[in-house]
């Protein structure tokens, strides 16, 4: 009876999966001329407090540089009550940040557009510093949250851009 180690089977699974990845032709995102071109995309200004948490987020992901690349965001913040309590007063809330983004090269060529909804929920106590505190909180995490996804969006579009120009 043939007895067959079980680092030797690891490997062969190892081995087989990195050939059937491969010719489907993955690739990692965080790699490729794509990523590289994320630093330094130019973001565009906002209004509000929402507006400037994702504008830090994103300066954090992608740093402050030159780009040929702008990204433009509108963002809209509303909240609403989840849950109330037995006396009717709301005491769960969602936070919730739509943001429309249109990544453009230096021709004003529209490379990207999308929207994307990120939501934060929060609890708020009986007195109302803990319902601003809570919803600040929210306001942060949501806009970490939207960063992150635009970071990816982008990285995406700039990678489809890439092999599309390579064919």
């Amino acid at each position: 009876m043939l007895s067959l180690r079980p680092s030797l089977i690891r490997t062969g699974v190892l081995a087989a999966a990195l050939v059937s990845l491969s010719a489907c032709g993955f690739q990692p995102l965080y790699g490729g001329a794509g990523f590289n071109q994320l630093p330094g995309v130019e973001i565009s200004r906002g209004q509000d407090r929402v507006d400037y948490l994702i504008e830090d987020a994103l300066r954090d992901f992608l740093g402050d540089g030159r780009s040929p690349f702008r990204l433009t965001l509108a963002n809209e913040t509303a909240q609403r009550s989840l849950g109330l309590s037995a006396t009717g007063i709301a005491r769960q809330y969602a936070l919730v940040i739509t943001t429309d983004y249109t990544l453009t090269d230096a021709t004003g060529a529209v490379i990207a557009e999308g929207r994307l909804r990120e939501e934060s929920l929060f609890d708020a106590g009986s007195d109302p510093y803990t319902l601003v505190s809570g919803a600040s909180n929210a306001e942060e995490q949501a806009s970490e949250a939207m960063a992150e996804r635009l970071v990816r969006e982008i990285a995406v579009a700039l990678r489809q851009r890439e092999a599309n120009s390579a064919r």
